[in-house]
């Protein structure tokens, strides 16, 4: 029998796209192997007031049962640079949450491509089903549109080690995409913003500036990206350097190419902030901070109404209204830069309930947007989309937005597709 070693210290393998959630390190079989004909691509699509949103995943369904737990690969999406699969983990009873996770690895590979960055989610429907899903980016390198899927799993406290491989192919998600250069200076900055790419799976905007040590680099600086009266935040989701330059990337999932498609009204907004990741570190290496007991419920909702900036200004929530899936936050400051940094930088979530089983994600990033209130001055209203009907939610607001004055809001900057 092949023995292959599988360490928490594992690289990306060269050549190959991949991703592990692994913790320890174990001996395991050569994984099995079985192949799949993928099924056809679906289109599903979530209207709202803020946007529509199509999933233009490719239906795989293969399904591995080893000792008591059967593993499905159920479907992907893939574009140029970009990849999203869904795996379903189904048990016989209940798991034990305790010790499910324990050096358990997820490992997906697609394309001989090197990753710029890898994520992953979980979430419990029930006490007997995990739902992972998995993203992946690549830098310049692209995706295949058609290939070999090839996902590997091992859970050692269930003795469960399987692989399973599906031929796949993405071409219709690689149809649909916008790329527009930008060589626009951001003003009151050393950072140059290149390039707008939207596909399915969200907006990106590179960018390069000169190259700061870590310690200098600046934290929380955004792109608010205006479609039409809608707009949507693009945040920073990573950077490499190669001694010189750094060149970075602002991202959404709320933004896709089905949201831009048809609009000729584009423009960006830069929100730049001069606070260092050594400042962010230092202000929060003892940070014990507990629940804050100020908070009201409005609507099952769980939020703090007043927000205090550094200039002495203040900030207000003035209303929250929840119909069917969607919640709308009203907001509002003394300035245009203290509404726009409040409604930008909201977030929501699923409250936990001690011993709940069936704990859900909401992805707060991708179902996100926000427009200005027409009754109110300076005041916004951030709509959130796809939320579960009558869930208890939290609404969290980042603090060091509070330090206003290390902010620039910057000018609009119209964009021609």
């Amino acid at each position: 029998m092949i023995n292959k070693k599988v360490s928490k210290l594992l690289g990306p393998v060269l050549g190959v796209m991949s991703f592990m959630l692994t913790m320890g390190t174990l001996e395991m079989s050569a994984l099995a192997d079985s192949n799949v004909q993928a099924a056809s691509t679906y289109v599903n699509s979530t209207t709202s007031a803020a946007s529509a949103y199509k999933d233009y995943s490719v239906n795989i369904n293969k399904s591995v049962t080893q000792n008591g737990l059967k593993v499905t690969l159920e479907k992907a999406v893939v574009t140029k640079h970009k990849l999203n699969a869904v795996i379903k983990v189904e048990s016989d009873q209940p798991f034990d949450k305790t010790k499910f996770n324990e050096n358990c690895i997820f490992q997906l590979l697609y394309g001989e491509t090197h990753r710029r960055g890898e994520g992953m989610s979980i979430e419990y429907p029930d006490d007997k089903t995990q739902l992972i899903t998995i993203d992946k980016n690549t830098d310049d390198e692209e995706f295949p549109e058609s290939g070999d899927l090839r996902l590997d799993v091992v859970f050692p406290t269930y003795k469960v080690n399987i692989g399973m491989d599906a031929n796949a192919d993405f071409s219709e998600s690689f149809k649909n995409i916008i790329e527009k250069d930008l060589s626009t200076k951001i003003p009151g900055s050393d950072s140059t913003l290149n390039k707008l790419e939207s596909d399915v799976l969200g907006t990106t905007v590179t960018y390069t500036e000169p190259q700061k040590d870590y310690n200098d680099g600046y934290m929380n600086s955004s792109i608010i990206l205006k479609v039409g009266d809608k707009m949507y935040k693009l945040r920073s989701s990573g950077s490499s350097s190669d001694g010189k330059e750094t060149k970075g990337t602002y991202e959404s999932k709320a933004v896709t190419y089905d949201t831009l498609k048809d609009e000729k009204n584009i423009s960006i907004i830069p929100l730049t902030c001069n606070i260092t990741w050594e400042e962010f570190r230092k202000a929060h290496e003892n940070d014990n901070k507990k629940e804050d007991t100020n908070k009201e419920t409005t609507n099952n909702v769980s939020y703090l109404k007043s927000f205090d900036f550094s200039d002495g200004s203040k900030g207000s929530i003035y209303n929250i209204e929840r119909n069917d899936n969607t919640v709308k936050v009203y907001c509002k400051g003394s300035s245009e830069k203290a509404s726009l940094l409040m409604a930008s930088n909201m977030s929501l979530y699923c409250k936990f309930i001690e011993g709940q089983v069936d704990y859900s994600n909401y992805d707060s990033d991708k179902y996100m947007s926000f427009y200005k209130d027409p009754n109110v001055a300076l005041g916004y209203i951030v709509e959130f989309n796809n939320v579960e009907k009558d869930k208890a939610l939290e609404l969290v607001s980042r603090d060091d937005i509070g330090q206003i004055d290390r902010y620039n809001l910057g000018s609009e900057i119209q964009i021609s597709k």
